[in-house]
């Protein structure tokens, strides 16, 4: 288990954070990595000067699943971002709100090791406007698995015969029964 810990957290120390635009303001907070190998990055963007931007972050990261989050909040116009596209190797994020609170998220992202990852992120600012980003990341290895459909056919088609079985035996037991005669 140190084992696997410690690979994950080399793995956790070589993902590579870069951003195209305000490479000042860009920020990246790393996670502990946790017993299960999972972790989490928190980075963002806390200075969208220019009106229209673009900023690119690449990652190199383990086998595994990961999940996304991005947030942007406003008190007044300055401070608004209008999204154009958030995709994660050019998947598209779904947005889960917008106005004064907004948030996009992408989840279930399956992430083949040893690839480099892009996530890009574009909109429109109102010259004074931040946005932080959530990563959470889990080793493949510690991912639960979902039957497949043949996997729950027999599943289900198990129990009905289980059941045939008790209630076969059931009656049964009943024909051999004596019948109280009156």
């Amino acid at each position: 288990m140190k084992r696997l810990a410690s690979s994950f957290a080399a793995s956790l120390a070589a993902v590579a954070l870069s951003a195209s635009a305000a490479a000042a303001a860009t920020y990246v907070t790393y996670g502990p990595v946790g017993a299960d190998g999972g972790f989490t990055i928190t980075f963002g963007n806390d200075s969208v000067t220019d009106a229209n931007f673009t900023d690119t972050f690449d990652f190199t990261l383990p086998t595994g699943r990961a999940d996304f989050v991005v947030i942007s909040t406003m008190s007044g116009d300055s401070q608004n971002i209008t999204w154009s596209t958030i995709t994660f190797n050019g998947e598209a994020f779904e947005s889960g709100s917008a106005g004064w609170n907004e948030f996009n998220f992408l989840n279930g992202v399956q992430v083949t090791g040893g690839s480099a990852q892009h996530l890009v992120l574009s909109g429109a600012s109102g010259g004074g406007a931040a946005y932080t980003a959530m990563l959470t990341f889990m080793p493949a290895a510690t991912v639960p698995g979902v039957p497949e459909p043949a996997g729950w056919a027999m599943m289900i088609a198990g129990f009905g015969g289980a059941g045939a079985v008790l209630r076969g035996r059931r009656d049964l037991l009943n024909a051999r029964r004596p019948r109280a005669t009156a």
